[in-house]
């Protein structure tokens, strides 16, 4: 009889329920609305209802809960530090205790970048490799790293902060409060700061009126389908976050020399149009034996990237 995990993907927004089994495939998929704004303890309750909506498909081949958090996450205890888009009172929270008593079941918790790249290693483009990095690249950017078939998480569970390492010594202020992070200048509200300042400043492109005429709706999927169009700005502004992207791949290449490195989110779903940027900067700036060594793939897992990653920290663990 299969085993499976049962798999949640709480964001500040929209929270994922599935089935994932030991060999991978998913079902029983179930989406609603987060609603942090309605407090902690309803959204917990909300959930441990459609959790065990879920578990109702296969009962008694259920060996344990993974939850996909958008927070930093204590891997040991899940305890949630600062989550930036569920509220203050997340803070120094875990789920765990009342979700296994709820459930019977032993509850596991973790950053939901970092778990992409467990969901990658285990079921997508990073599987039969033993060290390799996934790096998300969306709204913003985050990651993680797997070294020696195992997930890494640090000293305090914190690593994978793909998407603060220093690219500009003095480059544009990020939201953690550090200056020229590559989430800053990479990620895909970067782009769109960067496309609406370009269209303030009178640029002519496509890409406003793929936008409705609005420069403030201007967004990373309307400056990819004006690129792939062909549109000059468009193909500019890509070019441009290709070379900061292009910056951190070689510095991950140098740090862990992995076998791969996987892209997700929205630039994982374009990453065609980023690669010539990316291979002509490592080409012409990293380390000799790097070049052609370390491939560039994108996600395999697209959207359920997380929910496998859940799944696969259950399956190691029990």
């Amino acid at each position: 009889m299969a085993e499976y995990a049962l798999v949640a993907d709480v964001g500040g927004t929209r929270t994922r329920v599935a089935l994932v089994s030991r060999s991978g495939e998913i079902t029983a998929h179930h989406s609603t609305d987060t609603m942090p704004q309605c407090g902690r303890d309803t959204v917990m309750r909300k959930l441990a209802t459609v959790l065990e909506h879920v578990a109702s498909a296969k009962p008694s081949q259920i060996v344990g809960v993974g939850l996909s958090l958008a927070s930093p996450v204590e891997p040991d205890t899940g305890v949630m530090y600062n989550p930036p888009n569920l509220g203050p009172e997340w803070d120094m929270y875990t789920p765990i205790p009342s979700l296994s008593e709820r459930l019977s079941l032993p509850v596991f918790a973790g950053n939901d970048a970092t778990l992409g790249a467990a969901g990658e290693h285990a079921y997508g483009a990073g599987k039969g490799c033993s060290n390799m990095v996934y790096m998300t690249v969306s709204t913003g950017i985050g990651g993680g790293v797997i070294i020696n078939d195992r997930l890494y998480t640090g000293t305090h569970g914190f690593a994978g902060e793909i998407g603060h390492m220093t690219i500009e010594q003095n480059g544009a202020l990020c939201n953690c409060g550090n200056v020229g992070c590559l989430e800053s200048l990479a990620s895909g509200t970067a782009l769109a700061v960067r496309a609406r300042n370009w269209l303030r400043a009178g640029a002519r492109s496509d890409i406003l009126g793929m936008s409705g005429g609005d420069i403030d709706a201007v967004n990373g999927r309307t400056i990819a389908e004006a690129a792939r169009e062909g549109d000059a700005v468009a193909l500019s502004l890509m070019e441009g976050i290709a070379g900061h992207l292009a910056t951190g791949i070689i510095n991950l290449m140098h740090i862990f020399d992995p076998e791969v490195i996987v892209i997700g989110g929205g630039v994982g779903q374009n990453l065609d149009m980023f690669m010539p940027g990316i291979e002509s900067e490592v080409r012409r700036r990293a380390m000799a034996h790097f070049k052609g060594a370390v491939p560039v793939a994108p996600s395999q897992l697209g959207d359920d990237v997380s929910l496998f990653g859940a799944a696969a920290l259950v399956f190691d663990a029990v």
